[in-house]
């Protein structure tokens, strides 16, 4: 059994990014906003982090954020870790407005497609409200973490009609110009390990307990199925919920960004959504992060600004090509 085909799954689902404080001053302005109630009746809200310094009349192009936690964790701070904290610095400084969101987190009663419905509509409310904060609509990106990261690439690649939700404002779309990818799992059935036959499954009942029990609610968490009772449908819905089942020869161009021993979402999941990028002839570009764990944890400060610099190399181009459109 390969070490982090059924392991991982147990750091996927209780993995907490912790990272060191940034001490720096940024050059924007916070304010928070109520974006959609959700179905559950939760006040989903979102933070806009306006640049400063620049002219009133110049409109500003939007990264909207979409952060990390197995979708059942997680919040939308960009204060508690080093990396995103920089980028959030970096970012601004650019002249880029950033939009850092909360969405429904899975559980035992709430299932996928929710998460990916808020992130749409997160989309929606920034174009509705673009007058109010002078946003390009024209040019708007996601960046994602881990299963944010996943969120975000089922939102740049699916269509329009794909999960409207019903409180959706559908005079606005959900279309993105381009999307950024921290290690996030781009296969549910390879994450959910859906194919694990009888010998592996008997070899982590003996030496992994806990962890088919784990396995077993992220994949009712995420599908509403049991992976025990009901494998068809947890492979369907899983494949459903996969961003390289959306991939075609029309989806925004992609910036990957994964550690080569990332034990969690294991690299091999970047290298296989570029694969099939590569085949449609999509424009993307996949950095391998040599020795980097799941979240660049176990990397320098000193190399995670070459990351940020990677990354605002990409919006560079993004931004230069709208312009020149």
């Amino acid at each position: 059994m390969k070490k982090y085909s059924l392991l991982f799954l147990l750091c996927f689902f209780w993995c907490a990014f912790s990272f060191a404080q940034g001490d720096a001053s940024f050059s924007y302005t916070q304010e928070e906003a109520l974006y959609k109630i959700a179905e559950n009746g939760d006040s989903l809200k979102l933070d806009v982090f306006l640049p400063t310094g620049q002219s009133l009349d110049k409109k500003k192009p939007v990264l909207v954020m979409v952060h990390g936690g197995a979708w059942v964790a997680g919040d939308r701070s960009l204060d508690h870790n080093y990396y995103k904290s920089q980028l959030r610095e970096k970012i601004t400084q650019a002249g880029v407005a950033i939009i850092s969101i909360s969405y429904t987190l899975v559980n035992d009663s709430t299932h996928f497609p929710r998460p990916i419905e808020d992130c749409k509509d997160a989309v929606r409310w920034v174009r509705s409200h673009a007058e109010n904060y002078n946003f390009d609509t024209t040019n708007i990106g996601l960046w994602g973490e881990s299963a944010g990261a996943h969120l975000a690439l089922m939102v740049a690649y699916s269509g329009e009609e794909d999960w409207i939700g019903n409180h959706a404002p559908m005079s606005q779309q959900a279309g993105v110009s381009y999307v950024i990818n921290n290690f996030g799992p781009t296969d549910l059935n390879t994450l959910l390990q859906t194919d694990a036959g009888w010998f592996r499954l008997f070899m982590a009942r003996i030496f992994m307990r806990k962890l088919l029990p784990l396995r077993e609610r992220l994949a009712v968490a995420i599908t509403g199925y049991s992976l025990e009772a009901q494998k068809d449908q947890v492979v369907n819905y899983a494949s459903i919920y996969s961003p390289i089942s959306f991939v075609d020869s029309l989806d925004v161009p992609t910036l990957i960004l994964h550690g080569t021993k990332d034990r969690i979402v294991p690299f091999n999941e970047s290298e296989k959504l570029k694969k099939v990028l590569d085949q449609y002839g999509v424009e993307n570009e996949l950095i391998e992060v040599d020795g980097g764990n799941h979240g660049f944890r176990n990397i320098s400060e000193e190399r995670i600004d070459v990351l940020v610099d990677k990354t605002l190399d990409f919006l560079g181009v993004q931004l230069e090509r709208k312009q020149t459109l």
